[in-house]
């Protein structure tokens, strides 16, 4: 099961454009084979829509993850 990742902001730093990950079911697996700290308030979208850790993956699946922006 081949699963595509972009990342933005400060993610897209530390991983690679058009990243594909094999055998994770959800996307907390996800989070964790890429070696990302899970925050609070990371936006999340699978095939353009909004989802959880807990959201299952199925093949072909593409996951966007965005970085929580903080302000001061």
């Amino acid at each position: 099961m081949s699963i595509t990742v972009e990342a933005s902001g400060l993610l897209a730093e530390q991983l690679p454009a058009g990243l594909t990950v094999e055998g994770v079911q959800t996307v907390a697996e996800l989070i964790e084979r890429l070696g990302l700290v899970w925050r609070a308030g990371m936006i999340i979208l699978v095939n353009g829509r909004l989802a959880n850790w807990k959201t299952e993956l199925k093949a072909g699946d593409a996951v966007h993850l965005i970085p929580a922006i903080a302000g001061g």
